[in-house]
């Protein structure tokens, strides 16, 4: 029977009309239909267990930002993701969104360049520009440190448990006692980064441009690995359509630094030549050394044991060390010493008290999985489902299957079931963060294996007998369906969420008293981490200082001591503010 017949029918029964199908949603497809299901079904798990987790006694084996990050605003957003995928799910689109992808594939660089614009709006106007945690303000510190041509800051020794609360101090901040010396406690490769910026006074611009490149890295993975521009467009909508990538791109964290990183790291090594394997090594001791070595660590384990084994691996295993030593030495062994002697300042062992906090610092960092660590990674687990475009991690795990024996895409897997298994033997919860940010480093697998699984099933590269039941076009539309509107209200619920919680941060601080010097005391007791706004520039040039107070009478006796020409102008709840006469002020 003809095609273009009015009585023909379709392979599902359905009658054609004038030869084209009707319009029908995309969960008529039985693969996009079990994508629905299963990503609604995980999504009302996780809502389920987020509220049901808020009423139980394991709030008290989690800090408390962490516990309330999952149980209020997740759980809003796991309502707003089901949402989503209804409204995907009624999509009907015959294309499967051909066109729009293959325009994001072939145009990364535009994509790139509007996500910097968008991301620098973001941190100014929803992030409000601010070092929300202690892991934020340590690396913005140390890069202003940086900017000044210094290694590190300076706070006057008797002030050093005003201005650093003691808690902090050798955890976020190194100090020393004797000299007032203050420096980040975390590696500085991150900060360096960030000094540019900081120098320029946009140090707003830095992850939104990293997150520019992130796009680009991983449009070239794509099409390295899957050699379509269509599965391109699909790997870098699904990164930009993430909250994930949004929030990260707009904070002061290093994990964006960390996905770019591992991306060009990857990407350099799946052509494994010598100059590309020494630039690996060279991107690789900037990853290792940008906050703390463990991400990338558990990222490049399967890729130095595939260098390894190939033919003149040994040759290629020197060009990746050669790369990686200049600076793991000076940046990393030469960083934790130097921290460790300034701790230690004053005292008569020199290099080898260095060498001993060191030691004790890192030697601590790793310990036995506990009840309390167990249950911080699953909640890990859940916030990677609740964070991403819904469904990615379906996809990936589809993906994952069919490309099983493509060695890039199993390294890929394997970096990424490293990175969640070794952080099990890390003994704290993120506390601060969005998303997931301990899978952060290894977060490129999910849309580069989701791309591989919706690609052509004729694809040649695809594991013989795993063919993708995901690979056609309704499955197609769902996804790209849900990363759009992800896009655009996932995306919006999470600025707004962003916004919210940083804008109560800040109002926890007294109301601006003008341009004139003053002190201002934080009584921690009373606030949410308020001792996280304990903010200070790190030669104490700003015209605002930050202190913690140590009860009214003992900051009373300090004002008196060390700024006796300053007035007590204002007592709030949270605050006490005091502000320099009128003679210091004009000086």
């Amino acid at each position: 029977m003809s095609p273009t017949s009015d009585s023909a029918t379709g392979n599902d029964g359905l009658p054609l009309t004038l030869g084209v199908a009707p319009r029908l949603p995309v969960v008529h497809s039985g693969a996009a239909r079990a994508l629905f299901l299963l990503s609604a079904a995980t999504t009302i798990a996780i809502l389920w267990w987020a509220h049901d987790l808020g009423s139980t006694d394991a709030r008290h084996q989690l800090t408390p930002i962490f516990l309330m990050l999952f149980i209020l605003p997740d759980q809003y957003a796991a309502m707003g993701l089901l949402l989503i995928l209804v409204v995907a799910a009624l999509v009907s689109r015959e294309d499967g969104f051909g066109r729009p992808l293959t325009w994001i594939g072939t145009h990364p660089r535009s994509i790139a360049a509007a996500a910097a614009a968008v991301l620098c709006a973001g941190t100014l106007l929803i992030y409000r520009n601010h070092p929300f945690a202690m892991d934020e303000y340590a690396a913005f510190f140390q890069s202003q440190v940086f900017s000044a041509g210094r290694l590190a800051g300076q706070f006057p020794p008797e002030l050093l448990d005003w201005l650093v609360p003691r808690w902090f101090q050798n955890y976020f901040l190194i100090v020393s006692p004797q000299s007032g010396a203050v420096a980040s406690a975390y590696w500085p490769a991150f900060s360096l980064l960030l000094a540019p910026f900081t120098w320029l006074r946009i140090p707003w611009a830095c992850n939104p441009v990293i997150s520019a490149c992130t796009l680009l890295v991983i449009h070239r993975l794509a099409l390295e690995m899957l050699g379509d521009r269509q599965a391109a467009g699909f790997a870098v909508l699904a990164t930009l359509a993430s909250p994930v990538f949004f929030a990260d791109g707009i904070s002061y964290y290093a994990m964006p630094a960390h996905l770019l990183a591992n991306g060009l790291y990857a990407l350099l090594l799946l052509r494994p030549e010598p100059r590309r394997v020494f630039l690996a090594g060279l991107i690789g001791s900037v990853a290792l050394t940008l906050h703390n070595p463990v991400p990338h660590m558990l990222f490049c384990v399967p890729w130095l044991f595939w260098v390894v084994r190939r033919e003149r691996g040994e040759r290629l295993l020197l060009w990746l060390c050669l790369g990686y030593t200049p600076l793991c030495a000076l940046l990393g062994v030469g960083w934790a010493l130097y921290c460790g002697h300034l701790a230690q300042a004053g005292g008569v062992s020199g290099v080898h008290a260095g060498v001993a906090a060191a030691l004790q610092r890192y030697g601590a960092a790793f310990a036995l999985p506990d009840s309390a660590v167990l249950l911080a990674r699953l909640v890990g687990l859940a916030k990677v489902w609740l964070w991403a475009v819904p469904g990615l991690v379906v996809l990936a795990i589809a993906g994952a299957w069919r490309r099983w024996g493509d060695t890039r895409f199993r390294l890929l897997v394997i970096s990424a079931l490293l990175t969640l298994i070794g952080y099990l033997f890390v003994p704290v919860d993120q506390g601060h963060g969005w998303g997931y940010r301990y899978f952060h480093s290894a977060w490129l697998a999910l849309p580069l294996l989701a791309a591989a699984a919706l690609a052509p099933a004729a694809d040649s590269l695809a594991t013989p007998g795993r063919a993708s039941l995901f690979a056609n076009l309704p499955t197609r539309t769902f996804a790209v369906a849900c990363a759009l509107l992800t896009l655009v209200f996932g995306v919006g619920q999470r600025a707004w969420q962003i916004h919210q919680l940083i804008a109560l941060d800040l109002a926890q601080l007294p109301a601006s008293a003008g341009p004139q010097p003053q002190v201002v005391f934080l009584d921690v007791r009373l606030m949410f981490y308020g001792a996280d706004l304990v903010q200070n520039e790190p030669f104490l040039r700003e015209h605002v200082i930050r202190m913690l107070s140590h009860g009214a009478d003992a900051d009373a006796a300090l004002m008196k001591a060390h700024f006796p020409r300053y007035h007590r102008a204002a007592v709030e709840r949270n605050a006490t503010v005091w502000i320099a006469d009128a003679a210091v002020a004009t000086r």
